[in-house]
């Protein structure tokens, strides 16, 4: 009889903990289909050769949904017969196509800025809020690293 008990308490409190969660919100389609690394092979910039990268997401579901993308990339330069690399026309590129694939999304964008090595956009929808982040940098003379994060928070009002 205590094992029952026991067991019925058990459930009872694995269901009101389950009902107690909050549902996961969904993201928008530019999260969801935001690939950074995909975005910089499209623009072929023949100076930017071979790349390694990794990329890390995360998810917090509380009354909103918070959610984060990380990338790194690091890529070998070619200066020889292609040229040298500039930095600040590949990141206008860089920036005009993110802000391109935000706009095909749907989604709205609400600010925007950069300077010499970095860019970023907020973005909103009716119950998303995001941002993208982009930094790059010449590293050890003949390497181009860049890095990206985009942030969402789904199930809140958006001021218009």
């Amino acid at each position: 009889m205590k094992r029952s008990l026991f067991k019925l308490v058990a459930v009872c409190f694995a269901l009101f903990l389950f009902a107690c969660q909050h549902p996961e919100k969904p993201e928008t389609a530019f999260f969801q289909n935001f690939n950074f690394g995909a975005t910089i092979e499209q623009m072929n910039v023949v100076q930017l050769q071979s790349k390694t990268g990794m990329g890390v997401a995360t998810t917090s579901i509380e009354e909103t949904t918070e959610r984060r993308r990380g990338f790194t990339l690091e890529y070998i330069l070619d200066e020889g017969n292609s040229g040298r690399f500039d930095e600040a026309v590949f990141l206008n590129q860089l920036k005009c196509e993110i802000a391109e694939q935000i706009s095909n999304a749907g989604i709205r964008t609400n600010g925007a800025g950069s300077n010499n090595d970095s860019f970023y956009f907020n973005y909103s929808t009716d119950e998303n809020r995001g941002s993208v982040e982009v930094i790059g940098a010449r590293v050890e003379g003949s390497k181009y690293k860049l890095w990206c994060v985009v942030r969402e928070s789904a199930g809140i009002k958006s001021d218009k």
